[in-house]
């Protein structure tokens, strides 16, 4: 941890230094002391008016003398574009029912993971896209504090640079494989001769793409670029069946969709983006493969190989040699699916299943578009669907709870499989699932897409499970703020590295969720995250009564794009308000952020504060911009270090009742 984090920490976690570094049941877990924080049971038959409470003394006395040199097996299971909300066990205790606000949702598989750990339902993710959400992940940073903000390729030629959470445990002793997507946009500063121009991260890696671009997959598509300037001259996609044939079509020629339907999205009942400025996005739909032979059920099939070739060598799918686990070291294995990520084509058995489901279609009016600052105008606009017909807005909801569904018995199959090779291994376990890389919207804002500061862009759902039942205490629900990027420093921290005191991981910029579930003192006011994609920098801050928004840097642009690292660093404190283009949500009457108040006299000094504590975290408190073009040219700030503390006014984060008569 840094050194800001440690400060704020210590009140409470010093007192038990002597313990912290005990190991719970052979996983070299760090534990923290239990000081009473909450604790909800997720049992049906028990009330959240008596959650469940560890004695402290108790607590302390059961792990001060388990010890082992044993490292525990881990699994990631990360998904693509995942509402939290398609979680039941989410819902029922956020809204008290299994439904979404919009209706019926099915995900048995991950429930019963929930009642095996801790389940944290306000988890938040770092950034609204794959790629700097991943890359927070991977590095346990914020996208303002690793310098990657956007879908640009970072690189190891920087000195800012930091290894990513499965080169950590390789060297620590870990056997490490990805299936599936890895989306990092990693790689080499001018590699030497015979090197990959993106490293391995794992030592074996089956990517998606490659699946994709092999025919393991049920769709896929590929696009011809001008060798010359690179720009982009057609693109086609492929539709793969299951009797081996293959469907082709163009999609987009010279930069723009092509009009016509093609035949195939008649025969799969495909819906497409075409209201949005990228048209030809597959939004609902019915995969021309059963279930099993999708991408996402080959991305399982490569990591259920692995599991089921102890001590011996393998051909993959993709016909790479793959040295499959020695039972007697640690493995780390990262299960990245592509579920609910476009294009949304759920199999034939669990869309059919679904067609009779009916679904609230999220409330929106053009008029809310009125209060927004240009850059969520600019935003709408590229990502609108409200101009859907209501059927297509009813089968894009339909098809996406479907695909979770289809994603929900995948990831119990990963499950079973790996409990399986841990019972033969030996080893004690953890279990970390994300539910997606960050959310998506179904028409909330008039969008069907990601990329937003609202809720519905960055809300997940976490839930860490491990083998002891002790570390993360079983049928558990934490209800406070956690954030992604406290997934490496928990996961570091099981393998038994000291992520509070090694000075090689002081970078990380989380905190380990087996401490935060059992320290008060780690409970957040608020989350943070950004991007610069599509409008340009954006930073939001959200507490459990306010969203705010801001824009942070006035271009378009990336650094050494349209500006160079560090350039006019505090354009934002100086600037006009209408110049930062703020949004204000005053969720106690507004609940899914339709009316931005951020410019309305009574919340002038709500936004006053929320103003200054956002700008100050995301360009004055170690804020890092990297020309990533070049080999090492990097600006760091630290004007207002220290601001990022999570702490805020106790009246700007606790829910409350309306009073403005919104």
């Amino acid at each position: 941890m840094n050194y800001l984090q440690s400060r704020f920490m210590q009140s409470a976690f010093y007192a038990c230094a002597a313990v912290t570094s005990c190991l719970i049941l052979g996983c070299s877990f760090t534990a923290p002391q239990d000081s009473g924080s909450e604790r909800i049971p997720l049992s049906p038959n028990s009330s959240s008016d008596t959650p469940r409470q560890s004695d402290a003394s108790d607590e302390l006395s059961r792990h001060a003398h388990k010890k082992s040199q044993l490292q525990p097996n881990i699994l990631w299971i990360l998904t693509d574009d995942q509402r939290a909300d398609s979680i039941a066990a989410v819902n029922r205790v956020i809204r008290g029912t299994s439904e979404s606000a919009l209706g019926y949702v099915e995900s048995p598989n991950i429930d019963a993971l929930a009642k095996e750990g801790v389940l944290f339902t306000y988890a938040y993710s770092q950034s609204p896209g794959c790629s700097p959400s991943r890359y927070s992940m991977a590095t346990g940073q914020y996208p303002h504090r690793s310098g990657r903000y956007g879908f640009e390729y970072a690189h190891r030629g920087n000195e800012h640079a930091k290894p990513t959470m499965p080169e950590i445990l390789r060297q620590a002793g870990y056997q490490t494989m990805l299936s599936g997507k890895s989306g990092l946009r990693l790689r080499e500063w001018q590699p030497e001769k015979g090197e990959r121009q993106t490293p391995l991260t794992y030592d074996f890696e089956v990517e998606r793409y490659a699946l994709s671009k092999a025919g393991f997959t049920d769709w896929g598509k590929n696009t011809a670029y001008d060798p010359e300037t690179w720009e982009p001259l057609s693109t086609s996609e492929h539709f793969y069946y299951s009797d081996g044939s293959k469907k082709s079509f163009l999609v987009s020629e010279n930069g723009k969709s092509i009009g016509a339907k093609n035949p195939i999205d008649e025969e799969l009942d495909i819906v497409r983006s075409y209201t949005r400025s990228l048209k030809s996005l597959i939004l609902a739909g019915e995969s021309p493969k059963p279930a099993g032979e999708t991408l996402d059920g080959f991305i399982l099939k490569a990591f259920t190989q692995y599991l089921s070739h102890p001590n011996a060598s393998y051909t993959s799918v993709l016909g790479d040699k793959i040295e499959g686990p020695d039972p007697t070291k640690p493995v780390m294995l990262s299960l990245s699916f592509g579920f609910p990520h476009t294009p949304v084509l759920p199999p034939k058995s669990f869309r059919d299943r679904f067609k009779t489901k009916q679904y609230r279609i999220p409330k929106f009016s053009k008029s809310d578009v009125e209060s927004l600052p240009p850059q969520l105008v600019k935003l709408y606009k590229n990502m609108k669907t409200d101009d859907m017909t209501s059927e297509e807005k009813l089968k894009t909801i339909q098809d996406y709870y479907a695909f979770t569904a289809y994603g929900d018995a995948l990831i119990g199959e990963a499950i079973e499989k790996f409990k399986v090779f841990n019972e033969t291994s030996g080893r004690p376990y953890l279990i970390v699932m994300s539910v997606g890389d960050h959310g998506w919207h179904l028409g909330e804002q008039g969008i069907s897409a990601k990329f937003a500061p609202w809720n519905t862009s960055n809300h997940g759902a976490m839930i860490v499970v491990d083998s002891s039942g002790e570390y993360f205490p079983k049928d558990t629900v934490y209800n406070d703020f956690v954030e992604y990027v406290d997934i490496a420093p928990t996961i570091l921290a099981a393998s038994g590295l000291d992520v509070e005191n090694d000075e090689k991981l002081s970078h990380l910029d989380g905190f380990d969720l087996a401490s935060v579930v059992r320290n008060p003192t780690l409970k957040r006011d608020y989350v943070i995250g950004e991007l610069n994609q599509i409008i340009g920098d954006r930073a939001y801050l959200r507490t459990k009564r306010f969203g705010f928004s801001m824009k942070v840097r006035p271009k378009l642009g990336k650094p050494g794009e349209t500006h160079a690292p560090g350039e006019d660093i505090h354009w934002a404190l100086n600037a006009k308000a209408e110049d930062v283009e703020m949004a204000l949500y005053d969720l106690a009457c507004d609940p899914h952020e339709r009316q931005n108040v951020a410019y309305h006299k009574d919340y002038a000094d709500i936004v006053a504060v929320l103003r200054t504590k956002t700008q100050n975290i995301f360009l004055g408190d170690k804020r890092l911009e990297i020309d990533w073009q070049k080999e090492n040219v990097s600006f760091e700030s630290h004007f207002a270090s220290g601001a990022h503390d999570y702490r805020l006014p106790k009246a700007l984060t606790e829910e409350a009742s309306c009073t403005a008569g919104l």
